[in-house]
């Protein structure tokens, strides 16, 4: 099980500027994933203010379950064979999900797919998002921290030439997701 300290700046922004922002960087590719988001039937990981997937990117799948602890987004991510709730059921994920009290019957809660594009530096990966979830399409920019560095400003100066100016982070793809299920 890998675990990795989640630390990154993220905007939602318009698809006229998404769009802008991409031709700075041409060329991307754009690949393919689908997120589906799963939670306990008395929604123990929410209450946790956590979150729990299955990603699946050209045929893998990777369980990640993000969780708060010391005011820091923690990560804990392994490979598992299929999107299933019975995926679930891995060794590993059973074991990481006792340490932190998660118990019970799991549930789907929603899917979301995305189409990604990155461009990759020392210090960071610079993610252009457009996903798509219950009939609904958003585009965000995220700066993914690769090492310690001033991410804010560097963040700010990749905005810059479309002046829009960041000042905290956009909700999550899950929160957006579980959003659009009650409008």
């Amino acid at each position: 099980m890998k675990t990795n300290i989640e630390k990154e700046y993220k905007l939602l922004v318009t698809k006229e500027q998404f769009e802008q922002l991409v031709s700075l960087y041409e060329p991307i590719f754009f690949h393919k994933q689908v997120n589906t988001y799963y939670d306990t039937t008395d929604h123990r990981i929410a209450d946790l203010h956590g979150a729990m997937r299955i990603r699946e990117i050209d045929g893998h799948f990777i369980f990640t379950l993000k969780l708060w602890k010391k005011q820091q987004l923690y990560e804990y991510e392994c490979e598992v064979k299929n999107n299933s709730i019975e995926a679930l059921q891995n060794e590993q994920i059973v074991m990481l999900l006792k340490e932190h009290g998660i118990y019970g019957e799991m549930t789907v809660l929603t899917s979301l797919t995305t189409y990604r594009g990155e461009v990759i530096s020392n210090d960071a990966i610079l993610c252009f998002d457009h996903s798509l979830y219950n009939g609904i399409e958003d585009f965000e920019i995220e700066y993914e921290y690769r090492r310690e560095h001033d991410g804010r400003r560097a963040f700010q100066t990749i905005l810059a030439p479309l002046h829009i100016q960041y000042e905290k982070n956009c909700i999550s793809k899950i929160q957006r997701a579980l959003q659009s299920l009650s409008q």
